[in-house]
């Protein structure tokens, strides 16, 4: 568009070497979650020390091992969180904390006097690199940068053996994607040099797409590029920390994990900077989907993302993948249709594909703890297949599908003259019932006794009180059962020719009290079918109020 800002363009990174496409994900990353750091600090209202502490103990019972709890030397709050963590023996014995320092005396002496007691601490340093931050941010050379981070990294071993403390050590070059390579490999080289690790221990060398400002192959490349160029590679675990800018971070850390990442830092549905971080619940389900166990646990994901909402006033979008309230919803007629005769052939699906599988569903809404059945809703878009799902889940109530049809066009001319609002299960229920019970004009039944005859007890002789077009009557006639005996009673009166076509009785419930519902099907002189339907604790009773709600339909139709 004329007069619009020319972005400064990327420049793909070059990987001739390009291998990651090729490999697969075969076990989960280390997870760290960074909510109690880089997703508080993005928070328009931080969280108190008293939300940040059952925010923790959220972390810790998911199954997180390792967890960012904040940036000591930022605040009072922040240092004295860590303290009350570390000083009320808070953390547990398997859970390792991480803090945040920047690459200065100061900062880092005031983060490890924070850390001082913890049983298992990392120190996590960073420093910018790219060429924006150095020279119009920093005003640094890259050497000015490296020896301040060799410089850091000797302040934070001398004040670990002086506390007689081991710690762990992670270095994040920050704005890794926007920084040249040959400096960054070098430079973090240089840092597991300086730092020397035990036999057994690793550095974590965390290389973050601070801003996102590629594609998702882009830093799959980088990462990949980087893992095969560092000469201490055995000596790192590469970790990854996407940002949400183009909306690609969970890809561009799956990417990653295939390209050599061994560790993900993120939040809990992506809180963070600007868009977000990598939503490490979406991460976490996308691997256990194809089968890789993660180690945590989302089997409640609508309580935990209540609860965070509570902690953080930062509400998950409902069409988030997984968490969102209509993350699994269907309201298209075709797609409620295919799930919902897919449902009720479970059993025969899980054995044709050897696992579970259903139209428009990637997982199971069961394994994190929210339902199917209530997600299927109803609006101008909906069908036949979203209101029969709605009637036998939520009423136990299976309708003939001619009926189903009938029923299904009466809706949708409720929901078209109402702003094509959405209907709740109660309204379509209420519809349904305003439409096929007419129990009270022109005919209201009153009693009806079926009586067997004294010599034939296939022959019915039927009583009938009844109210028509408010005159009080009483029928008598004969059939070979009740419902034959009653309606031959009715034809007494000056109703429409009927024939009983058919009538099904199914119970609501599954109880020895179960009430029935009995649906009838009338036809006219004409062969013009109408429904009628009713209620009651045996199909003689069902059926007779069937009967008379479909009259009352019939006529008023006629009329």
């Amino acid at each position: 568009m004329s007069g619009s800002p020319h972005f400064a363009k990327p420049s793909p990174p070059s990987n001739p070497r390009r291998r990651w496409p090729s490999k697969t994900i075969r076990k989960a990353p280390r997870w760290c979650a960074v909510d109690l750091r880089d997703g508080n600090q993005a928070l328009p209202k931080p969280m108190s020390p008293e939300q940040k502490l059952e925010y923790f103990r959220l972390l810790t019972d998911i199954g997180f091992k390792e967890i960012e709890v904040g940036f000591p030397a930022a605040s009072q709050d922040e240092w004295l969180f860590c303290r009350e963590l570390i000083e009320k023996n808070l953390i547990p014995d398997d859970v390792t904390i991480s803090v945040l320092t920047q690459a200065r005396p100061h900062i880092i002496r005031k983060t490890m006097e924070a850390i001082r007691g913890a049983k298992h601490a990392t120190i996590h340093l960073y420093i910018a690199t790219s060429q924006l931050f150095s020279q119009f941010v920093l005003k640094h050379s890259r050497q000015q940068i490296r020896d301040m981070v060799l410089a850091s990294v000797r302040i934070i071993k001398r004040i670990a053996q002086k506390n007689g403390q081991e710690v762990g050590f992670e270095f994040s070059p920050e704005e890794f994607t926007d920084s040249n390579m040959d400096f960054i490999v070098e430079l973090c080289d240089s840092v597991v040099d300086e730092w020397n690790p035990k036999s057994a221990e690793k550095v974590i060398i965390n290389l973050p797409e601070t801003v996102e400002r590629t594609l998702p192959m882009g830093y799959a490349d980088m990462i990949e590029t980087f893992c095969r160029r560092a000469r201490n590679r055995r000596k790192m675990v590469v970790s990854l920390h996407a940002h949400n800018d183009m909306g690609s971070a969970v890809a561009d850390t799956e990417l990653a994990l295939q390209a050599g990442g061994e560790r993900v830092e993120g939040t809990l549905f992506g809180h963070g900077e600007r868009a977000g971080n990598t939503d490490l619940v979406i991460l976490a389900l996308n691997l256990q989907y194809i089968g890789i166990e993660t180690g945590l646990d989302f089997s409640n994901l609508e309580r935990l993302s209540d609860k965070v909402t509570e902690l953080t006033d930062m509400t998950v979008p409902v069409r988030q993948p997984y968490a969102g309230e209509l993350a699994f919803t269907a309201f298209a007629g075709s797609h409620q249709d295919a799930i919902n005769k897919c449902l009720a052939k479970e059993e025969a699906i899980h054995r044709r594909f050897h696992g579970w599988k259903m139209p428009y569903l990637h997982i199971d809404p069961a394994v994190i703890g929210r339902r199917y059945p209530d997600f299927i809703r109803i609006t101008s878009q909906s069908g036949k297949g979203g209101i029969d799902h709605i009637l036998k889940n939520a009423y136990g109530v299976n309708l003939p599908r001619a009926l189903l049809v009938e029923l299904a066009e009466v809706v949708q001319m409720r929901i078209d003259s109402n702003d094509e609002r959405e209907y709740t299960p109660q309204e379509i229920w209420n519809i349904f019932l305003q439409e096929y019970v007419r129990q009270d004009t022109p005919l209201q039944l009153m009693n009806f006794w079926p009586r067997p005859d004294a010599h034939d007890p296939t022959l019915i002789h039927a009583e009938v009180h009844i109210v028509f077009n408010g005159e009080k009557r009483v029928l008598n006639d004969s059939g070979h059962g009740p419902v034959a005996a009653f309606a031959a009673a009715l034809r007494q009166l000056d109703l429409p020719a009927f024939l009983l076509v058919s009538y099904e009785e199914r119970a609501i419930g599954t109880t020895v009290n179960a009430q029935s519902i009995t649906i009838v099907k009338l036809t006219d002189s004409n062969e013009v079918a109408t429904w009628g339907v009713g209620f009651g604790a045996n199909i003689v009773q069902g059926a007779c109020q069937a009967i008379i709600s479909g009259i009352n339909r019939m006529m008023t139709h006629k009329n």
